[in-house]
């Protein structure tokens, strides 16, 4: 069989490089002799153009042993246009580079063939490669990147390929779906193939499209959490129809595609997936979906991002060799508090037994008209269902300039689901409203005094995460008691100035629960408290332990003249226990040789009743 009537299949491998159509240069005749010593080899010099990552062709240079194909046609000028000789059978001829320095610049096929393959002696030199205007061209090439494809998905003849991308691109899911090819070249005629030595040039270049997504450990992450980060984009052209003599891709399928990641560098990790071109990037359209730590985040296409990838896009949508590049900084969501003070609920005891409750709320709210430049509150989060710890998550001052509360320490949502519930710890002082408090111990201070306590609350039930403030409202943790002392007028009044109010034999410490307030006592004092009432109204005032009486606990009123009275403060049924953030005031009625006692409670709804709380004589 004459070799210039056979099908030509020779098979190359090469490594990827920069492709640049090669110059021809001068027209000295040539010997058209065709012996075997003479005959002229048919060579290929193949270069990449465009760089790429984990893929078989690196750089510029093609590996050893990676295969490339090339469409040799014998075509002549008709016209100015070059069209192929029809009675010559063109080949898709296989290159392998053998090397393993990476040269591609001289790759000839397996088997030897020449240029006179492609060609038939006539009379008139219409299929002769010899004759003036005639010459072969590379019609189309692809490179597979190191896979096969299967049977049917190329028609040779058109150069039209079915192509498709992994879904899972991990790090050799990656480099089999991307793809090479090479477009039409100008052909070369004989003459000048000969100065030559036979070579045709065919660049290759990448015909899909790349995205690179690097993520980067912003506020709230480690950089450990990037190890078990993924990316995923969405609406992505995996299967299409690749038309390398035009250059034409279309489009045939699109699923969800999982990047590749590589190893995370510092607080970084580049994740990096190939798809089919004229994938949408339309505004708004949803990108990415990144997962890090128990947060997703959806990366949707902003008009920046098309702004900067402008060059890269075509009727808005992907195009072959582009690699489209974003870097996304995650930070977890920051855990930001608004605050709400309840006052005291006014309770007042009366020998009728009358209880109410007021419900007198200050509401700090948006303006924050009570709160002042440096007010702060300890701040405890813990997850549903799990017990606060002992210490606080991160303290909260008050921004006057921003009119919020800000975090000392970012504390931040883990992720978008986990429900969480807030506590909070502050006293009230003469120069702030809420002042930080660290500790649940509750004692006196160096003036035998205990702190006004706030506890701060978001509620029973624990929330969901959110963008905007939890809102926390503060209660009185302590009990406020009052004393107040009246007499009759005549002779059996009795002198209130210089009295004294003693309360025994009750609990002057303790510690506070987080998650509820409830507060433990310690041992009963027998000297709780005293003081002497003031001059105008004959009142005393101060903050106690919330607790229940026992059989011991007494108020005690000394006059100036050493008269006691003393009271057992359980025998007064409207008040049976003191309760956090309640304000209870106790009045004293006293008379010479007879002393009557009035407790009231006031509250939302009055209620009256009768009763009478008798009076021990000490």
């Amino acid at each position: 069989m004459d070799n210039k009537d056979m099908i030509i299949r020779r098979y190359f491998i090469l490594s990827l490089s920069a492709l640049m159509l090669a110059g021809c240069a001068g027209d000295e005749e040539v010997n058209n002799s065709s012996s075997t010593d003479e005959r002229l080899p048919l060579r290929l010099e193949a270069t990449l153009s465009g760089n790429r990552h984990v893929t078989r062709a690196v750089g510029s240079e093609f590996e050893t042993d990676d295969v490339l194909y090339s469409y040799v046609q014998h075509v002549y000028n008709k016209d100015g246009n070059y069209t192929q000789v029809p009675d010559i059978q063109a080949s898709l001829v296989e290159f392998t580079n053998p090397t393993v320095d990476g040269n591609t610049y001289n790759l000839t096929p397996g088997t030897a063939l020449y240029w006179d393959d492609f060609s038939k002696s006539s009379d008139d030199g219409a299929n002769d490669l010899y004759t003036v205007g005639h010459g072969l061209r590379s019609y189309y090439g692809y490179c597979y990147n190191g896979t096969e494809i299967t049977s049917g998905a190329l028609t040779e003849s058109t150069g039209v390929l079915t192509w498709s991308a992994s879904t899972n691109q991990s790090a050799d899911g990656i480099k089999t779906s991307d793809l090479l090819w090479s477009n039409t070249q100008a052909p070369v005629e004989y003459k000048h193939a000969v100065l030559e030595r036979g070579k045709l040039t065919v660049p290759y270049t990448h015909a899909m499209s790349k995205f690179t997504v690097v993520v980067v450990a912003g506020d709230g992450f480690k950089a450990d959490d990037l190890t078990g980060a993924s990316v995923t984009l969405h609406d992505m052209n995996i299967t299409g129809t690749f038309t390398a003599p035009t250059g034409k891709v279309t489009e045939t399928s699109k699923d969800i595609v999982t990047m590749f990641g590589n190893e995370k560098d510092g607080n970084q990790r580049i994740f990096e997936a190939i798809v089919v071109p004229t994938t949408s990037l339309a505004e708004n359209k949803h990108l990415a979906t990144i997962t890090m730590a128990g947060n997703t985040y959806k990366v949707n296409i902003s008009a920046g991002m098309l702004t900067s990838w402008a060059d890269g896009i075509e009727n808005a949508a992907s195009k072959s060799g582009v690699n489209y590049k974003l870097t996304v900084e995650l930070k977890k969501q920051k855990v930001t508090v608004s605050a709400t003070l309840a006052n005291w609920n006014t309770v007042k005891a009366t020998g009728e037994g009358e209880i109410q409750f007021d419900g007198n709320f200050a509401d700090l709210g948006s303006n924050y008209e009570k709160v002042k430049a440096g007010d702060s509150f300890a701040l405890w989060m813990a997850e549903a269902g799990v017990d606060f710890g002992s210490d606080a998550s991160t303290l909260v001052t008050y921004d006057s300039d921003a009119n919020r509360f800000t975090n000392n320490t970012a504390v931040y949502w883990p992720d978008g689901t986990t429900k969480f519930k807030f506590r909070a710890l502050a006293e009230q002082t003469s120069a702030h409203t809420l002042q930080a408090v660290t500790t649940t111990s509750i004692v006196k201070d160096d003036n035998s005094k205990l702190p006004d306590l706030l506890w701060g609350t978001s509620g029973e039930d624990a929330i969901a995460p959110r963008t905007g403030d939890v809102p926390l409202t503060f209660k009185h943790a302590l009990s406020n008691v009052i004393v107040t002392l009246e007499t009759t007028t005549g002779d059996a009044a009795v002198t209130l100035a210089g009295a004294s109010v003693t309360l025994a034999n009750l609990n002057t410490e303790g510690t506070i629960n987080i998650a509820d307030a409830e507060i433990t006592s310690k041992t009963p004092s027998d000297n709780a408290f005293t003081g002497v009432v003031d001059s105008e109204k004959y009142q005393v005032s101060t903050l106690m332990i919330p607790q229940e009486f026992s059989a011991d606990a007494r108020l005690i009123v000394t006059l100036a003249d050493k008269t006691t009275y003393s009271l057992k403060l359980s025998s007064i049924t409207a008040i049976p226990k003191w309760e956090g953030g309640n304000k209870y005031i106790y009045t004293i009625h006293l008379k010479k040789e007879e002393i009557k006692f009035s407790a009231t409670i006031q509250p939302w709804v009055e209620k009256t009743g009768s009763g009478k709380a008798d009076l021990d004589w000490d």
